[in-house]
């Protein structure tokens, strides 16, 4: 009976020291949690900057506090902590023999602006976190303005470095770029829309001698991209004043699938772009925009990557069915659509109809010059360029991020 006694008292004592256990360590020790815990378990500050740590509901006076690296923040013996340069370190605070961490990650003050490229018409704005401005100037005030608050106001082609003197004494700086929105001729002729119909064979086929993706595009919703499969044609449109795709931008002459290749719908293009590269089943392609699944846009096809081993073939079948899926285009064409069309620009690929006249009538004047019997020498980056785009005037209105070829996206 005595044994059975002991055992239940012992139980009891167990228990008892549990509760008592569990009761002592509060919030944010080291080894428990509970209802007391210190008012930033977690802060981040600026260099130069203050806050006041303090433990909630303590159940005594706190005893000290400790930074763990001074040359990152400091701390007072009432709790302020000061940023002190760019870091992460590790406040300890001791109350009734409990130690309590607060991290603090102690970042440098930095300028932002809404974007670094701003179309003239539009307005953007810049700031100063982490330390407080007391006026902001442009170097070039005619192409960029800035306020007092910080709205700026590009108001031609240009650059221009926007500065902020702050309070601690400091300068901060930001480069912007303004541009023109994109060219809209005004009462185009044909050979505005199809400035393929005028350029020479060397120009339709050679290498540009550019390498790399685009940095910068136009937003998305700048263009529509109709690709009409009955009478071989690409179609560029954009906004009219009631945001209706009806202004006419570029036309060009392409090669579609095989019946049934290409698929039909409207699609966003996506994110993959390749300079000049190879295909999985053979044969190279320069400039590549992803529409769908694996249906691009790209130039006719090569033997290699060199822009003297185009192929006959390919050339000649512009204007034809004969693809494995793809859209192809000449050089000039798959160029603009490589710089031009950002990821989320609309494409619809259509059936198309022969009684549609409209279109019949365009497709019978993209007639492209032939190529000659023997091959031109073209050598890469010196082929002539008489397009009427460049790639400065490419509105730098989203980021453009590209994927690898086969990642699907």
């Amino acid at each position: 009976m005595m044994k059975g006694l002991m055992k239940k008292l012992v139980t009891l004592l167990l228990a008892v020291s549990v509760v008592i256990s569990f009761s002592y360590y509060p919030a944010n020790a080291e080894t428990n949690s509970g209802e007391i815990a210190l008012n930033h378990p977690t802060k981040t500050v600026y260099v130069g900057k203050k806050f006041r740590l303090t433990l909630n509901n303590a159940p005594a006076k706190i005893k000290w506090y400790l930074s763990m690296n001074t040359d990152i923040a400091t701390v007072s013996k009432t709790g302020i902590v000061t940023g002190v340069s760019a870091g992460t370190v590790k406040i300890k605070v001791k109350c009734n023999e409990i130690k309590y961490n607060c991290i603090v990650t102690v970042k440098d003050p930095y300028m932002t602006a809404s974007s670094d490229y701003l179309r003239v018409g539009s307005t953007g704005k810049v700031k100063v976190k982490g330390d407080t401005v007391e006026s902001f100037s442009s170097s070039f005030p005619s192409v960029i303005s800035v306020d007092a608050d910080g709205v700026l106001t590009p108001k031609k082609k240009g650059v221009s470095i926007i500065t902020a003197k702050c309070a601690s004494g400091k300068t901060y700086s930001l480069t912007i770029h303004s541009y023109e929105g994109i060219k809209i001729i005004e009462n185009p002729t044909f050979d505005d829309l199809a400035p393929t119909t005028h350029m020479t064979f060397e120009e339709l086929v050679g290498d540009s001698g550019e390498e790399g993706y685009p940095k910068m595009m136009p937003a998305p919703d700048t263009y529509k991209i109709i690709v009409d499969l009955y009478w071989k044609v690409v179609l560029v449109y954009t906004k009219d004043s009631k945001g209706e795709y009806t202004i006419p931008i570029r036309y060009m002459r392409c090669t579609v699938g095989v019946p049934g290749r290409t698929r039909t719908g409207t699609f966003k293009m996506l994110s993959t772009k390749n300079r000049f590269a190879h295909f999985n089943v053979g044969g190279n392609a320069q400039y590549w925009s992803l529409i769908v699944s694996a249906t691009y846009f790209h130039s006719i096809l090569y033997d290699a990557i060199d822009a003297n081993t185009w192929t006959r073939t390919s050339w000649e079948n512009l204007g034809n069915a004969v693809s494995h899926g793809c859209i192809r285009l000449p050089v000039p064409d798959a160029r603009w659509i490589y710089y031009n069309a950002a990821p989320g620009t609309v494409v619809t690929i259509r059936s198309g109809s022969s009684s549609d006249k409209e279109t019949k009538a365009i497709s019978d004047k993209l007639v492209l010059a032939k190529a000659p019997a023997n091959r031109p020498n073209l050598k890469k980056g010196k082929i002539p360029w008489t397009d009427n785009w460049t790639i400065e005037e490419v509105p730098q209105e989203v980021k453009f991020v590209r994927y690898e070829q086969g990642s699907g996206k």
